[in-house]
């Protein structure tokens, strides 16, 4: 049930200042009044320009007032420690920073100004220290740097020149953006690749950069005359930037000798890039295979050489719809080691599902890629519905969770099962073996009690930026419509609700920072802080022990100073529990699962608040 909190007393105490009446409780306003973030939601580097991104032990982001207009902030999880890193445009208009990108302890970014247009600056996180790099495109005209991507101690991006402007290489009445690498200086800003990059996508990769794990190089999709869109690399010089080979070589009529690849989803596992391509008869040599050997966008590895950059061999999407080979629809990528690969496919028969892929053996048809599992097929027959797993981001005590269409049994509107939207779903990842993962069972039946966050089914409760946090897994996912709230899982696997707006919250940029949780609530345009900041003196470890924690029924309190009394909440602010006088346990097999906060008084006037996880 959304509410305000409304007791004040219980803010002071959880929060050690007074919060905003809209403030749940258990989280910490970071920003102050007066400031809106404008970083917004989306995990993709393509999809998402205004990225909050952690640089040391500080959150950059953009965010404005009325004042000063959007500028670049920083935080270093304080109230006090947050606050506007340099007024670029002084008065209210703003310099616009996009493209924040961390490398050590600097932060690179795009801002706009007047007498140089859009360009690339940098900061240390002081005003001094924040400054313009290079104005790539002289004068006011714009450079407007796009996907800013640490490589090594430097950055490489696509910006526009003179140059660039003038002799574009695939339309010459469109200006292209080329690739350039920076190391910070004016000096040492540099055009280092004479080709544009996509800027549009099927699933919004547009232009992504993909650094090898040891900084050494770094893929791109990029376009030339001989191979027109096709996959490319670069060293970091001008003459270690080139295409790597020609991937679809079907000839083209118009600007360019051959055909685009069509590329898409560039992953990196291990050392070994995994992508979607269109593949072609001249790349197959199978007459057989889809329309006369023209398979149609399919799974590509590369290792970063023209020999080692081929498609796997396996027509994963078979099938054909009319005269249009099925495309495999590969997609939603999380790397689960050097080898594996978990993502979603389109097989050509179950519509598009979980599949995973191990590059350390021979690809195979239907065992390497395989199907996890066909999640959507109630009430259809084998041409089954598809599920579209996404949000996918990490694994937690071995599983992958993330969100599905599927099934599920129940009453609702079919006898046996009926359909869940957009719904809860896990994969047993623990075994890193790909003949062995598999999904725990349908969709949300994973729990014993079919559990569903949004009920009654079938209700979407698209969860998705999983972020693991210490013995946590957080999460947003909605219980409601437009109710989309911060969510959280322990070692007992059910999902509970952390926190709830009093408007619908709708998390995002969930960043870990100093082993602590921070995000951004839409509805409020605030950063915050998970957990209890006290603003009291925190008693030693050593006078203090409270034990098990996480508990499923009584709590042991041992202490050498003397217990006035001890007061237990819950994450709305309310009074769960009172109990007087040094005692030393506290029974709470009768509450309910979540988290707890327990403010222990002692006689002699310390205070602590403890977080206590009841499974």
């Amino acid at each position: 049930m959304k509410q305000k909190i409304t007791f004040l007393a219980v803010a002071l105490i959880l929060c050690g200042s007074i919060l905003q009446a809209q403030t749940p409780a258990g989280l910490v306003a970071i920003t102050p009044s007066g400031v809106e973030i404008t970083s917004v939601s989306g995990e993709n580097i393509s999809t998402n320009n205004k990225r909050m991104v952690t640089v040391g032990n500080k959150l950059f982001f953009s965010a404005k007032t009325s004042d000063s207009g959007e500028e670049l902030w920083m935080s270093d999880g304080t109230l006090s420690g947050t606050k506007m890193v340099k007024d670029i445009v002084a008065g209210a208009n703003g310099s616009n920073p996009q493209w924040l990108c961390a490398v050590g302890n600097k932060c690179f970014f795009s801002a706009t100004t007047a007498t140089e247009g859009s360009e690339l600056w940098v900061s240390d996180g002081t005003e001094a220290g924040t400054v313009l790099i290079k104005d790539i495109y002289s004068g006011s005209s714009s450079s407007t740097p796009i996907n800013i991507t640490a490589f090594g101690d430097k950055v490489l991006f696509f910006a526009m020149d003179e140059i660039s402007e003038l002799i574009p290489v695939v339309d010459n009445t469109i200006p292209e953006k080329w690739l350039w690498i920076s190391d910070g200086t004016d000096a040492g800003t540099i055009n280092i690749g004479e080709t544009p990059t996509k800027e549009t996508g099927y699933d919004g990769d547009k232009g992504k950069i993909i650094v090898t794990k040891d900084q050494s190089k770094a893929f791109f999709i990029g376009y030339s005359s001989s191979y027109n869109e096709t996959l490319w690399i670069t060293d970091g010089t001008k003459t270690g930037t080139k295409p790597i080979k020609d991937i679809n070589p079907k000839p083209f009529t118009g600007w360019a000798s051959t055909s685009p690849a069509a590329i898409d989803w560039m992953t990196l596992v291990g050392n070994k890039l995994v992508f979607r391509a269109e593949t072609v008869s001249e790349v197959t040599g199978n007459s057989a295979l889809g329309l006369n050997g023209d398979i149609g966008s399919e799974i590509w590895v590369s290792d970063g050489t023209a020999s080692g950059t081929n498609w796997i061999g396996v027509d994963y999407a078979v099938g054909m719809s009319g005269a249009t080979p099925f495309a495999t629809g590969f997609a939603a990528t999380l790397p689960l080691n050097d080898n594996l690969l978990l993502f979603r496919a389109n097989d050509g028969v179950h519509g598009v599902e979980a599949t995973v892929m191990d590059l350390s053996k021979p690809f195979v048809a239907l065992t390497n890629p395989k199907m996890v599992q066909d999640y959507n097929n109630w009430n259809f027959p084998a041409a089954a519905q598809p599920s579209w797993p996404q949000g996918w981001r990490t694994v937690y005590n071995g599983f992958v969770y993330f969100q599905a269409n599927g099934w599920i049994s129940g009453p609702v509107s079919a006898p046996a099962k009926h359909g869940t939207a957009q719904s809860l779903t896990r994969i047993d990842v623990s075994s890193g073996d790909i003949a062995m993962i598999d999904s725990v069972s349908a969709c949300t039946q994973w729990t014993p009690d079919n559990y569903t966050i949004f009920s009654p089914q079938p209700n979407a409760d698209n969860c998705q930026f999983f972020t693991k946090v210490g013995d946590l897994l957080y999460f947003t996912a909605q219980d409601a419509a437009n109710n989309n709230e911060l969510w959280y899982m322990d070692a007992s696997a059910y999902p509970k609700k952390y926190c709830d707006f009093t408007d619908n919250g709708t998390p995002h940029s969930l960043r870990m920072l100093n082993d602590k949780l921070y995000f951004i609530a839409n509805s409020t345009k605030t950063l915050y802080q998970v957990g209890v900041n006290t603003g009291v003196s925190n008693i030693k470890l050593t006078d203090i022990n409270i034990y098990p924690n996480p508990v499923s029924d009584v709590l042991n309190i041992k202490s050498d100073k003397s217990i006035k009394n001890m007061d237990l909440y819950d994450t709305q602010g309310r009074l769960v529990l009172h109990t007087n006088g040094n005692q030393k346990t506290i029974n709470l097999s009768v509450i309910n699962l979540g988290i707890y906060f327990l403010k222990i008084s002692l006689t002699s006037g310390e205070t602590s608040i403890e977080k206590i996880v009841k499974n």
